[in-house]
């Protein structure tokens, strides 16, 4: 079977990225000596990694993004629209997906675009107040607005 093992994403700053990830979705770092430039190897899960690394390339992509399936979608949601780091620009407004899950955007500290999604089966613990957020834009699932 193939599977992902690792994204890698280029910051500008490792250590309020790294932060990002760590803080805001609990991700944990596993320490990697001897690595020739400044990078944090995070774990996802038992066989997912994302890795940052600080390194002079071009400005993060616009759309291109990496996705994280969250078990707290409402406070994901609450969070991150408190920090201002939902970004509805790139794919639209927080929206509902065909199987039931929900899905937004964000920016980490280095503008790398993050999707994040609910689980599927998690409509019902999903805070009523997001769906009336002007945030929210509902259905039906359109890539671009």
């Amino acid at each position: 079977m193939i599977r992902i093992q690792h994204v890698t994403l280029i910051v500008r700053e490792l250590a309020p990225a790294r932060d990002f990830y760590v803080q805001e979705f609990g991700l944990r770092e596993r320490r990697v000596p001897g690595l020739d430039y400044p990078g944090a190897f995070l774990i996802v899960n038992a066989q997912q990694e994302l890795h940052l690394a600080e390194l002079p390339d071009t400005a993060p992509s616009f759309r291109g993004h990496v996705c994280l399936r969250v078990p707290d979608f409402s406070a994901v949601f609450h969070r991150m629209k408190a920090l201002g780091r939902l970004d509805t620009s790139p794919w639209g407004k927080l929206r509902e997906l065909p199987d039931g899950s929900l899905q937004l955007y964000v920016r980490d500290p280095s503008g790398n675009l993050v999707e994040v999604c609910s689980e599927p089966e998690d409509r019902a613990g999903i805070d009523p107040q997001i769906f009336a957020d002007p945030l929210y834009g509902g259905q039906p699932f359109r890539y671009l607005e």
